[in-house]
């Protein structure tokens, strides 16, 4: 084998197991989470609070909601992926309440950081 031929390899096994190490090759072509994957997925949790959530992410950016029990399907309320964090935007009778944390695409559960006026939570939710 050449000189130049085993240089190569060394090369691309070195870059293949940089690359692995970082991340897969497709997360590494995709670019940042465009938050796609959760389109018309529902997701649940109990937060920190105890009260409990279930989320469907709608594709016009909306999202439906159950709230210990109560069902919404309000036009405000509203959910978005920017940089690898998601937001969820809620209008509620005493405010409205934001819910952010760090998404990825493929992601089975999501940590978020609720918060309305004074009040924080924390709710882990998880894919239906």
């Amino acid at each position: 084998m050449s000189r130049l031929r085993m240089l190569a390899a060394a090369l691309s096994l070195t870059l293949v197991i940089a690359v692995s190490g970082c991340a897969s090759i497709e997360q590494l072509l995709a670019g940042p989470s465009t938050g796609e994957p959760l389109i018309g997925t529902s997701w649940s949790g109990t937060d920190s609070d105890d009260d409990e959530w279930g989320i469907l992410f709608q594709e016009d950016g909306t999202i439906g909601l159950t709230l210990n029990g109560n069902e919404y399907d309000d036009p405000t309320d509203t959910w978005a992926v920017a940089d690898e964090m998601l937001t969820i935007s809620i209008a509620f009778t005493t405010g409205e309440a934001t819910m952010v944390g760090p998404y990825t695409d493929g992601a089975t559960s999501i940590d978020l950081d609720g918060e309305q006026g004074d009040a924080t939570w924390t709710l882990t939710i998880e894919q239906d």
